[in-house]
């Protein structure tokens, strides 16, 4: 008779073995879901705040004047699709606001392209302060306008002083919109000097005009801010 072998009895895996096994894959796959929820939840988790008063707050902007058109932007599509449009935008920073405060000055000078160099574009205090009381509440990645509008900054010209400005008085309409430089201090005076330290950039709209003089507005209506970094105090 042939003899049968032995039957073998399968291995028992070691239960401490199995154990640490499991363990390691439930802390792998816990440790994989936090990374999941943390990729995504840290945007939103900024969604959730808001600007508070004192709060340092970094900004994309646009400035509108009173017919809707961009004055000053950060946006270089803004700028471009205001060119091709026949007309002009000047192309600046991010600015950083503080959420309800007031102004530090009258006059607030952020750097625009300017050629191939740089100049002064001057934000003035209502501005600021209005961007900075609009900001409150607001949400990161969040945009909303915001009014700007004062006083209007009226300035006349004829046609003498047009052309010391580098303009013909008889081609300029009504609607036309030219920059200057202006010596700004509690009201603006128009300053015709490019090489001053102390001249800064405004945007100007020719609201009326007869045979002898034009009248120019240098206020603006609105700001669209998008908020960008929020700096808790």
């Amino acid at each position: 008779m042939v003899a049968k072998s032995a039957k073998r009895s399968p291995k028992k895996k070691d239960s401490k073995e199995r154990n640490w096994t499991q363990i390691g894959m439930v802390i792998f796959g816990v440790l994989f879901a936090f990374l999941m929820v943390a990729s995504y939840g840290i945007p939103a988790m900024s969604a959730f705040r808001s600007v508070d008063p004192g709060d340092s707050v970094l900004v994309e902007y646009t400035i509108l004047d009173n017919d809707g058109k961009p004055v000053i932007t950060t946006s270089q599509k803004v700028m471009e699709n205001t060119l091709k449009q026949g007309d002009l935008a000047f192309l600046t920073n991010p600015l950083s606001l503080t959420g309800g405060a007031n102004a530090s000055s009258y006059v607030e000078g952020v750097p625009v392209a300017l050629g191939e160099g740089q100049g002064k574009f001057a934000l003035l205090s209502p501005e600021m302060e209005a961007m900075n009381d609009g900001v409150v509440g607001m949400h990161e990645r969040k945009t909303k306008r915001v009014s700007i509008s004062d006083l209007p900054i009226i300035q006349t010209f004829d046609a003498e002083s047009t052309g010391k400005l580098g303009m013909n008085f008889s081609r300029i309409q009504v609607g036309d919109r030219f920059p200057i430089q202006m010596t700004i201090a509690d009201e603006p005076t128009i300053f015709t000097d490019p090489n001053s330290s102390i001249s800064y950039l405004r945007l100007g709209t020719v609201t009326e005009k007869n045979n002898d003089n034009m009248t120019v507005n240098f206020d603006y209506a609105y700001a669209d801010v998008t908020v960008m970094q929020i700096t808790k105090i």
